[in-house]
């Protein structure tokens, strides 16, 4: 078995299934609101976990897009004796984006200038 990285909490054992040692983070936690889709239609998936948000006032446009709050965990994980680490971000029952920790970096940058985009 490999030395813990400093962010695993994992107690692990020796005769752990060597499938079983997953080195994990603390999660942590983070409120979102999520777009379904409009009101009415089909749209996105929503966890047993979110609260469907009330509608916004009849005069409103964003009357038309039915959202929902929801708590999404954000945990770091490496299997051991694997060079790959993962972020997970995802509310644990319908919605993840589970990517590798280069991937995260590559991506973060983008997120940024979106949301420069969005605050203009």
């Amino acid at each position: 078995m490999d030395t813990c990285p400093t962010w695993c909490v994992v107690l692990h054992a020796e005769d752990d299934h060597p499938h079983d040692r997953v080195h994990m983070s603390d999660s942590m936690s983070v409120r979102v609101r999520q777009l379904l889709g409009a009101t009415g239609a089909a749209g996105a998936a929503v966890s047993p976990f979110a609260e469907r948000d009330a509608p916004a006032p009849v005069t409103s446009p964003e009357r038309a897009d039915a959202t929902a709050t929801a708590d999404l965990a954000v945990t770091v994980h490496r299997r051991d004796g694997a060079g790959t680490t993962w972020l997970y971000a995802g509310d644990g029952a319908v919605q993840s984006l589970e990517l590798t920790a280069d991937s995260w970096a590559h991506l973060l940058p983008a997120v940024d200038r979106a949301l420069t985009l969005a605050r203009a």
